[in-house]
C-alpha cells in the first residue's frame, strides 16, 4: 500500500483537519451566496432561460483543463497554493459581477468563479484524502458538513441581501468575504510528502492510468450525476420558484434547505458507508434523487411541502457529494490524488458545462414542467442501472489492497 513520507501525530492531524473545516466553511459561504446570486441577477437583468443556463455554464468552459493543472501543482507542490488561487479567482469574479450586467461581463465574471470551483474541490478533496487513509470517508463527509454549513449562511442571505442592500453591494460583500477567507487559508498546515518530488510534467504521467481505471470511470459517472445536482437547483428550481410567485428572500430559503440537508448527511456519511456500502448507497441516492426532482415542479407553492421536499433533495445530494471523491480516493494511489481528484472533477466539469447549457434550451423549447420530468428520468435510470454498473467497476476491497 502507498504510504505518505511522514505520517501526521495526532496534534498535528487535529490542526490540518479544524483548518480544512474551517477553510471550506468560509469559501462555502461565498460560494453559497454566489449560487443564488448569479441566476437571480440574470433573471432580474431581464435575461430568458437559455441566456441564463449559458451564463450558469459558463464558469465551467475553462475549468475542465484548469482542474488538471491544479492537481499537478497539488501533488508536486502542495494543495495549500492553489487554494489560494480558488479564493484570489472568487475575489476577482466577485468584483467584475459588480462592476457590469453586461451579458458578456457576467460570462467573464463566471469564468473567474469556474476557475475557483474547479481548483477549490480539487485541492481540498485531495487534502481531506491524505490526512488519514483510514479516516477519508468520515473527513471528506465531515468537510463537506462544515462547508455546507457555511453554504447555509451564505444561501439564505444572498436573496435578502440582494433585496436589503442590491445585487452590485452584495457581490462587493462576497468579494470581501472571499478576501478573509484567502487570509485563513494560510493558516493551513503544509502534508508531508515524498521526499522526491516530480517535475510538473512528470506529474501529468498518471492521467493515462487513471483513464483506464475502471473504478474512476465509476467516480466519473458519479461526480456527473452529483454536478447536475447542483446545476438543476440553478437552473431549475430557481426559475420554478420564481414563476410560482416566491420573492428573493423565499427562494434563497428554500435554497438552502438543500444545504441544511447536506449538513446533516455529511455528518454521518462515514457510518452510512461502512453499514450499507457503495453500490446502495449510489443506487438509492440516484433513484430518490430523480423522484423528487419531478415531485418538486409537482406540488404547488406550499412552502412547507416545498421545504421538506427541498430537505429531502439535500440529503440525497450530500451523499452523492462525497460518495464520488471517496470512490476516486479508493481507487486512486495516494501519491496521484490530487489528479486523481482533477480527473473527476472533469466529469463534474463537463456536467457543469452541458447540463445548463442543454437543459435551458429545452425549458425554452417545451416547457419548464417537461424538462423537470426529463432530468428527473436521467436520475432515476442511472440509479436503476447502478447495481449492475457500480459492481462492474469497482476493485473489490481485496483487490484494491493489492494493487495499493
Amino acid at each position: 500500500m502507498s504510504q505518505q513520507a511522514t505520517a501526521l501525530d495526532k496534534r498535528a492531524e487535529y490542526r490540518a483537519v479544524t483548518m480544512l473545516y474551517t477553510a471550506g466553511f468560509s469559501y462555502m459561504i461565498a460560494l453559497g451566496l454566489a449560487q443564488v446570486l448569479v441566476p437571480l441577477y440574470a433573471l432580474h437583468l431581464g435575461y430568458d432561460l437559455a441566456e441564463l443556463g449559458i451564463i450558469v455554464a459558463s464558469q465551467a468552459v475553462f475549468g475542465l483543463a484548469l482542474r488538471l493543472i491544479a492537481g499537478a501543482i497539488a501533488d508536486q507542490f502542495g494543495e495549500r497554493r492553489v487554494l489560494w488561487f480558488s479564493f484570489g479567482t472568487m475575489v476577482l469574479g466577485s468584483l467584475v459581477f459588480a462592476a457590469s450586467g453586461d451579458f458578456w461581463v457576467l460570462i467573464a465574471a463566471q469564468t473567474f468563479m469556474g476557475f475557483s470551483r474547479a481548483t477549490y474541490w480539487t485541492v481540498t478533496q485531495s487534502y481531506a484524502s491524505r490526512i488519514n487513509r483510514e479516516r477519508t470517508p468520515e473527513i471528506l463527509g465531515r468537510i463537506s458538513s462544515s462547508g455546507n454549513m457555511g453554504s447555509v449562511i451564505g444561501t439564505l442571505a444572498s436573496g435578502f441581501l440582494a433585496v436589503a442592500i442590491g445585487y452590485e453591494n452584495t457581490f462587493l460583500a462576497l468579494a470581501s468575504l472571499s478576501t478573509v477567507g484567502l487570509v485563513g487559508s494560510l493558516a493551513l498546515p503544509e502534508l508531508p510528502r515524498k521526499a522526491s518530488l516530480r517535475g510538473f510534467k512528470q506529474s501529468l504521467d498518471p492521467i493515462p492510468e487513471l483513464a483506464r481505471t475502471r473504478g474512476m470511470y465509476m467516480a466519473g459517472i458519479a461526480a456527473w450525476f452529483a454536478s447536475s445536482s447542483v446545476v438543476f437547483t440553478a437552473i431549475l428550481f430557481i426559475p420554478h420558484f420564481e414563476a410560482i410567485g416566491y420573492s428573493e428572500g423565499l427562494t434563497s430559503t428554500a435554497r438552502t434547505v438543500v444545504v441544511v440537508g447536506s449538513v446533516a448527511t455529511g455528518l454521518v456519511f462515514g457510518q452510512i458507508m461502512a453499514r450499507f456500502g457503495s453500490t446502495a448507497i449510489y443506487t438509492f441516492s440516484f433513484t430518490v434523487q430523480g423522484l423528487l426532482i419531478i415531485t418538486i415542479s409537482q406540488v404547488g407553492d406550499s412552502l412547507w411541502i416545498v421545504g421538506a421536499l427541498m430537505f429531502a433533495y439535500g440529503v440525497i445530494h450530500g451523499a452523492m457529494g462525497i460518495s464520488y471523491p471517496v470512490t476516486a480516493a479508493e481507487e486512486s494511489k495516494e501519491e496521484h490524488r490530487g489528479m486523481a481528484m482533477a480527473y473527476t472533477g472533469i466529469y463534474w466539469g463537463v456536467a457543469q458545462l452541458a447540463v445548463p447549457a442543454t437543459f435551458g434550451v429545452l425549458a425554452v423549447a417545451t416547457s419548464l414542467t417537461t424538462t423537470f420530468w426529463v432530468g428527473g428520468v436521467m436520475f432515476v435510470v442511472g440509479g436503476v442501472l447502478m447495481p449492475i454498473v457500480h459492481p462492474a467497476l469497482v476493485k473489490k476491497p481485496t483487490e484494491r489492497a493489492a494493487v495499493l
